[in-house]
C-alpha cells in the first residue's frame, strides 16, 4: 500500500537544518545569472520495494529545487537552502524513506551555456573545479562547459587556459 507520492515529495513545513552555498568564480567575463541547485535523494533503499529480477531497489527518482544566489562581490555568491526541505515519508508500507540532500551546486549561465560544479553536502573543505576559458568565451556554445578536477593534467600543462569555481557548503545559522 502506497502513502504518499515518492515522485512528488511533500516539503516539510518546519525545517531546520540551514546550509550556506559559497561560491566564487575567477572567470574571464561576467556572468548572465547565477542560481543554486539542490538535489535531494532517498538515501536508505530498504524503505523502497525490491526488483527479485534485478536485485535492487526502485528508488524514487531525485527531486531537485532550485535556490536563489546573490551576490556578496565581484567574483562571490551566497545562496542558502535547508538539508531537511523535503520530508521523509513511508511510501510503500516498508518504513519511512529518508531525503537527504547529495548534491549542491552553483549554476552560472554566460551566454546560454551552464557552468554548473558539483559539490555533495559531505565536503568539509572548499570543492573546486576548473573550466576551459574558451568555452566561456564561445558565445555559440550551448552545451553545459564541463569542468575538470585540479588533478586534470591539462591544469598543470596549460593553467593559463582555464579558470576556478570554488564551491563551499556548510551548515548556517537560522
Amino acid at each position: 500500500m502506497s502513502h504518499g507520492d515518492p515522485k512528488n515529495p511533500k516539503k516539510n513545513p518546519h525545517p531546520v537544518q540551514r546550509y550556506e552555498v559559497i561560491a566564487t568564480a575567477d572567470a574571464p567575463g561576467s556572468w548572465d545569472s547565477v542560481k543554486g541547485h539542490i538535489s535531494y535523494d532517498v538515501v536508505n533503499p530498504e524503505c523502497t520495494p525490491e526488483d527479485k529480477f534485478l536485485g535492487v531497489h526502485a528508488l524514487p527518482q531525485d527531486v531537485g529545487h532550485d535556490i536563489e544566489m546573490t551576490r556578496a562581490d565581484e567574483r562571490t555568491w551566497k545562496g542558502y537552502f535547508y538539508r531537511d526541505f523535503v520530508q521523509d515519508e513511508d511510501y510503500y508500507g516498508l518504513g519511512l524513506c529518508h531525503w537527504d540532500v547529495t548534491q549542491a551546486s552553483p549554476v552560472f549561465t554566460s551566454h546560454g551555456s551552464n557552468f554548473v560544479p558539483g559539490s555533495g553536502i559531505e565536503n568539509v573543505k572548499p570543492y573546486v573545479e576548473f573550466f576551459k576559458k574558451s568555452d566561456f568565451l564561445n558565445h555559440s556554445l550551448t552545451d553545459v562547459g564541463y569542468g575538470t578536477t585540479p588533478t586534470d593534467p591539462e591544469i598543470a600543462l596549460h593553467p593559463s587556459a582555464f579558470f576556478a569555481i570554488t564551491v563551499t557548503v556548510k551548515e548556517a545559522m537560522p
